[in-house]
């Protein structure tokens, strides 16, 4: 469940992001907003004792927050595409 919220903020970010933008700079920001993102999601799992994708432990909460941050930047990669993909309008 918290993988597709993931995905589809990303995919929010890469589409609301105008333009179409360089993969590698799409990338990085990515990594970036998707590292905090996933951290704040495994940590609100970890809390409420619903862990976001079920790992347990410090490797469990790194794997989440990897994981998490894989699925933001693909969601944002796709965004992106979408975007691209609009009729463009003089």
């Amino acid at each position: 469940m918290w993988g597709l919220i993931v995905f589809l903020v990303g995919a929010l970010y890469g589409y609301m992001t105008p333009g179409r933008q360089d993969k590698m700079d799409l990338f990085w920001k990515g990594t970036v907003i998707g590292v905090v993102l996933a951290v704040v999601f495994a940590l609100l799992g970890a809390a409420s004792g619903y862990n976001a994708l079920g790992f347990g432990g410090g490797v469990g909460l790194f794997l989440t927050v990897v994981v998490l941050t894989v699925l933001f930047v693909i969601g944002a990669w796709v965004g992106d595409l979408l975007e691209g993909r609009q009729p463009r309008h003089a």
